[in-house]
């Protein structure tokens, strides 16, 4: 973060951030965008902290604490702090646009919530607009079909309607990346914390989005493992051996302390149906785990820790897809950090040549690939792949060789 810091005495300052003020709110929860509008209701340019911790209460100190360092990072305000004690604490804030702020969150005359409203409706019809076909064609359907719900609710407040439209971006963009985690891991792309969308949000969503379908899940994360190896806890073991495969949660995984009959190798698959497939006849010294698409971070946290007790090579098949690379580069680099060897295995030119399936890339697919091709540590079996995808101008999935 890049901060402009005026010196107002020894030990004394004056500091903001180095952007102008933003044009739209990001994603708050609603409990501190209730507190921000509170906070600016008052039309006094500077606000000592004092006074602004008394308006948020007792009981909310620390969110008065946190919305007061997202509006420095944001550009929303400038802030007096004082060196105590080793550390920097801040006495005042000064609004840097108050009257840009009091629009966007709704603060003022009858008119002046209404033109708040309509612009960030004419913002979000621009995004729809502009992102073409970036966003998958069944999912921009449903957000063509709750921009519009939300358009026509009159007695939305406008905070709430901010709030809404940048989800529907965060959807988007979760959807393309082709991430899946929990409701936890969502609320954290989409916001500042875990808890950045209420109950309020998830229900409005629910109505919306089939959830589950665009990997958000409200169940307990688990990794599906299967092969030659057992997971050992102090309190007991898990052999894979007898059993096809097997779901464990993460914090479980977390706590396993050794794998014994240690595999020589591991081998990821991205499709389920693969997977599945794979389960049935596991080489041996193969320890097989199912890649859920683009993992989240508590995923690959799990196995980073899984590697630490069974650190041998990884063979990775994912979709002859640009997301397909850059989820097998994102899980590689697990094992590139351990000084461990990666490939890819069955993702590459002959399984793109050899497949019948024609899925035509889209602009997000070719982006991707720019970006990949620029990576120094692409792996060259993977740099031809892209290439090759450039050249045909389409994609598959490996179920349809895998």
């Amino acid at each position: 973060m890049n901060w402009l810091d005026t010196s107002i005495r020894r030990g004394v300052r004056q500091r903001c951030a180095s952007h102008e003020p933003p044009k739209a709110l990001s994603l708050l929860s609603r409990e501190s965008t209730d507190l921000l509008a509170a906070w600016v209701r008052k039309d006094n340019l500077t606000r000592g902290r004092d006074a602004l911790l008394k308006d948020a209460g007792s009981s909310n100190i620390e969110r008065a604490e946190e919305l007061s360092d997202w509006l420095l990072r944001e550009g929303w305000i400038s802030r007096k702090e004082k060196l105590q004690g080793g550390s920097w604490q801040w006495e005042s804030l000064t609004w840097r646009d108050l009257d840009s702020l009091k629009s966007l969150l709704g603060v003022g005359s009858r008119s002046t919530r209404e033109d708040a409203k309509l612009q960030v409706m004419e913002q979000a019809r621009t995004w729809l607009r502009d992102s073409g076909e970036r966003i998958d064609i069944n999912l921009r359907g449903a957000i063509e079909l709750a921009v519009s719900q939300l358009g026509s609710d009159g007695a939305l407040k406008i905070e709430v309607l901010a709030t809404r439209l940048g989800l529907l971006e965060s959807l988007a963009t979760w959807h393309n990346e082709q991430m899946r985690g929990t409701r936890r891991d969502f609320a954290l792309h989409a916001g500042d914390h875990t808890k950045s969308l209420g109950a309020g949000d998830w229900k409005w969503l629910e109505r919306h989005f089939d959830l589950e379908d665009i990997g958000i899940t409200k169940f307990i994360p688990v990794i599906w493992l299967a092969g030659d190896a057992t997971l050992v806890w102090e309190q007991g073991v898990v052999d894979l051996l007898p059993v096809r495969c097997i779901s464990i949660p993460l914090e479980d995984l977390l706590r396993a302390t050794a794998i014994e009959r240690s595999p020589d190798h591991w081998w990821l698959i991205e499709n389920w149906t693969s997977f599945e497939r794979q389960s049935q006849a596991i080489p041996p010294g193969t320890l097989l785990a199912w890649l859920p698409g683009r993992p989240s971070g508590d995923w690959l946290g799990t196995i980073r820790h899984l590697l630490s007790l069974a650190p041998v090579p990884l063979k990775v098949s994912a979709d002859a897809d640009p997301s397909g690379v850059d989820i097998a580069c994102t899980v590689g680099q697990l094992w590139r950090e351990k000084g461990l060897s990666w490939a890819p295995h069955r993702m590459g030119l002959a399984e793109l040549g050899e497949t019948t399936q024609n899925w035509a890339l889209n602009p997000y697919d070719f982006s991707l690939i720019q970006r990949l091709l620029l990576k120094a540590d692409l792996p060259v079996e993977l740099k031809e792949l892209c290439q090759a995808m450039l050249a045909k101008g389409r994609k598959a999935e490996q179920e349809g060789w895998l």
